[in-house]
């Protein structure tokens, strides 16, 4: 996984944090709960732990895209404003959570005194559950439509980067360099396998268009594969990219971060930025 999108699912997962185990939503009968536990664990990583390596992450992305000082200026007040709406996302999370703890606690009392549960108990922690999920997805859908006002602040290049086309263009090729070397048994079998899992019509490629374009680049002299390879990747790149709603929860992921204004900031003053 990339640090980019490494990035992206971290701040993300802050909005969609569940409980230690996770419920199975639709029980809403009194019947059984399906409960998965994860694997045990010493100590979860402290605050100051966390916010750390957060920071890495991000710095880590802000020194890719090389920002100038004029777009950290413009980039500022922008993500600010998206910080702010993640905080009013989590106010909307915390409500239901509020609810749901409330129930949990009934449903505690409960379990301790082994007593049965109610059936209209176990609908409320079902709808609360379920409500719980789609308000977090509602927080995140909203952030990553307000990212997608950050786009025109980025150059090409770096929009590549923020959104993950680069790292797909770079998937692109190392799978047709990787084809390029197999035995010939094993490219027909791996050309297929790849083709069926790629294929997608509404991008321009089915499964037969991908074989034929697997076959045409292994007979390719080494010469000829030098030369077009970029444009073979650039080509492939849709297949491993994701649209741009996803593009836009990309963006979001790093720069609604609550520490990407005073990151950008604090770059702003290592350039000799005076508004920094």
């Amino acid at each position: 996984m990339s640090n980019r999108l490494g990035l992206a699912l971290i701040v993300i997962s802050a909005l969609l944090a569940g409980p230690v185990c996770q419920h199975s939503v639709g029980q809403v009968e009194g019947n059984p709960e399906e409960i998965i536990c994860p694997t045990v664990t010493v100590a979860a990583d402290s605050p100051l732990l966390q916010g750390l390596q957060d920071d890495v992450q991000l710095l880590g992305l802000i020194n890719r895209l090389q920002l100038s000082a004029e777009q950290i200026n413009r980039l500022l007040p922008m993500v600010e404003r998206l910080a702010e709406a993640r905080t009013a996302a989590q106010a909307e999370v915390a409500k239901v959570q509020e609810a749901l703890v409330k129930a949990l606690t009934e449903k505690r009392q409960l379990l301790l005194e082994d007593k049965p549960t109610s059936q209209e108990l176990e609908r409320r922690l079902a709808e609360l559950r379920f409500q719980l999920q789609q308000t977090q997805e509602q927080g995140v859908e909203r952030l990553a439509a307000a990212a997608r006002s950050l786009r025109p602040l980025f150059t090409e290049p770096q929009l590549e980067i923020v959104t993950g086309r680069y790292e797909a263009r770079l998937q692109a090729r190392e799978l047709l360099d990787w084809l390029r070397g197999l035995s010939d048994s094993d490219f027909t079998e791996e050309s297929a396998a790849n083709a069926e899992g790629l294929a997608d019509p509404d991008k321009g490629f089915d499964q037969e268009t991908l074989v034929r374009l697997f076959a045409s680049v292994r007979k390719m002299s080494a010469a000829e594969y030098e030369k077009q390879q970029g444009e073979l990747a650039q080509k492939l790149a849709p297949l491993y990219s994701p649209g741009e709603d996803d593009e836009n929860r990309q963006i979001a992921g790093a720069f609604a971060h609550p520490h990407m204004a005073d990151l950008l900031r604090e770059k702003l003053r290592i350039l000799g930025n005076p508004a920094g």
